[in-house]
């Protein structure tokens, strides 16, 4: 193991995927004239997750899943850039939204406490940030505007609670989904998130959970106890573990029984 910033990062001797996402990125920055790093390689540097969300966006491209790129809890926006820069490098002819839901007004409350969080909660930015320092604002604006410094289309933000944009947003904007960031940290916001998904997801649709293992992995708390009960309540879908991430994450692929 080594570790980059505060992260654990695993060696993997490397990944393929990686090396041509970052091999793609360098030949186009040199023939645009740039020689220096740019935003999105250094985010892509400091961030444990970047090879498993360039992998789980070669497999939903290959696989050819319709539908959109969503995530539930932007905070300050590098997950969701990250997501975005690893599709776009490698988009195998698929068109896709990319999309964040967030009320940017920090996290609510919760039925399961947590020691390292409470209500209000990342409301401002607490860790390395290109464009913020430690205790800026979070805003829809911080989003946008690392999206444009790294070169990447806008995204669509709804902004908002969760109980007002969810169902305003599914199926009348994002009418298929191939993957789905659960960022949320809570048991009731990835539960909500994923009731609103279920008519929109895809067979073979990727599902990332960033807190998948806190609660200290327990299966029946936070983000575990939200699949199990989605599962449980849509027997039509099953969900294989694709690979655990980083330090706290898990994906996992839908397909229909």
């Amino acid at each position: 193991m080594r570790v980059v910033g505060h992260v654990a990062r695993r060696d993997t001797g490397g990944s393929d995927v990686v090396t041509l996402v970052d091999r793609a990125i360098r030949r186009a920055r040199r023939a645009a004239g740039h020689d220096t790093p740019d935003i999105g390689s250094e985010m892509a540097r400091r961030d444990a997750r970047w090879d498993t969300f360039c992998r789980a966006t070669e497999y939903i491209n290959f696989e050819a899943v319709p539908g959109d790129i969503v995530e539930f809890g932007v905070f300050t926006g590098i997950s969701l850039a990250l997501l975005a820069r690893a599709h776009r490098c490698d988009p195998k002819e698929m068109t896709r939204r990319v999309a964040g839901f967030d009320s940017f007004r920090g996290l609510p409350g919760s039925e399961e406490p947590h020691a390292r969080w409470q209500a209000g909660d990342c409301a401002s930015n607490h860790a390395w940030h290109p464009l913020l320092t430690v205790g800026d604002a979070v805003t829809p604006d911080v989003t946008r505007r690392l999206f444009e410094e790294c070169g990447l289309d806008a995204p669509l933000l709804h902004v908002g609670p969760f109980a007002d944009t969810l169902p305003a947003a599914f199926p009348a904007v994002h009418r298929q989904v191939a993957l789905a960031h659960f960022d949320c940290d809570l048991y009731e916001s990835t539960r909500d998130a994923l009731w609103a998904l279920a008519p929109v997801l895809q067979d073979g649709a990727m599902l990332l959970f960033d807190d998948w293992f806190h609660y200290r992995g327990h299966p029946q708390k936070g983000e575990a106890r939200a699949l199990s009960e989605f599962l449980a309540a849509h027997p039509q879908w099953g969900a294989v573990q694709y690979q655990p991430y980083s330090t706290f994450c898990n994906s996992f692929i839908l397909y229909l029984r």
